[in-house]
């Protein structure tokens, strides 16, 4: 990687785009479970007329990385935003959530004939929701041999038929992953030194599901990954496949969570994740 410390970092919301030299500051969190992962982006000394001109409910984008290597780190949807002062900076923090407003609040009453697979359904929910398709691919695709009568809020009914599935179920940038729980994404990723690895991995305990998907405390295993810090790396998120080497560690690892951590006016710019070997 060239140009590794020529940042680039971009906001883009309510069709306002916000970049340097404005100082942003965010920490965007990442991860295969079913929680709404939700984001405060804070931007500093924001003219007044384009806070004004910003609304909620409205697709967010946060891009960061390098000149030469940068990509969207972040893609959902403004719940809130507030501005305050700090000695003589006005800090306005806007609160984002990784997905549409659609999935979280949406209410769906439908009835589903006999024989109907779980993929139809879980299309159509993603579609009620606003949601693009990251990936569905079912280790089951359960058959409701009596129908399947549908009445709540839709991301309790994509997690009802998704452990029916005994599949892992986490939004991404605004996309619905419904899958293998060992499942990933090779963009032939490497790690190392030389690619922007900070320091040595450290080893931890990761808390999995068997294999049938349980959510029953019994029913948790751990298994043995690393904890790894590199240069802001736009790449890297939930569930994608990495070949990390380093001086202690080499191997296939798939990411399991993580968090972007940025602040344009400082030295913190980085990303860190946990990793499981495949």
């Amino acid at each position: 990687m060239s140009n590794l410390y020529m940042r680039k970092t971009t906001f883009l919301v309510s069709g306002r785009e916000i970049t340097d030299p404005l100082t942003i500051k965010f920490n965007v969190p990442f991860g295969d479970n079913e929680k709404v992962d939700t984001i405060d982006i804070q931007v500093y000394n924001l003219k007044d007329e384009t806070i004004n001109a910003i609304t909620t409910n409205q697709v967010a984008i946060l891009s960061a990385g390098y000149v030469d290597e940068s990509g969207v780190i972040f893609s959902g949807t403004l719940k809130k935003k507030e501005t305050k002062w700090e000695d003589l900076d006005k800090i306005t923090t806007f609160k984002c959530i990784d997905c549409s407003l659609d999935y979280t609040q949406g209410i769906i009453k439908r009835t589903y004939g006999r024989n109907t697979h779980a993929s139809l359904i879980l299309h159509e929910l993603a579609r009620d929701a606003g949601l693009a398709i990251g990936d569905i691919d079912l280790p089951v695709d359960f058959i409701y041999r009596s129908g399947k009568a549908l009445n709540g809020k839709i991301k309790f009914l994509v997690s009802e038929i998704a452990k029916d599935c005994k599949a892992k179920l986490h939004i991404n940038k605004g996309r619905l992953f419904v899958r293998d729980s060992k499942k990933g994404d090779n963009l032939g990723l490497d790690i190392s030194k030389e690619t922007g690895l900070i320091d040595e991995p450290e080893e931890v305990e990761e808390e999995t599901k068997d294999e049938k998907g349980s959510n029953l405390k019994n029913d948790k295993k751990k298994t043995k990954g690393y904890k790894i810090k590199m240069l802001l790396n736009h790449r890297v998120t939930t569930d994608v496949i990495i070949k990390l080497t380093s001086r202690k560690v080499s191997g296939v690892f798939r990411v399991s969570k993580g968090e972007h951590k940025g602040d344009t006016s400082g030295t913190e710019y980085y990303t860190e994740c946990e990793v499981v070997p495949l």
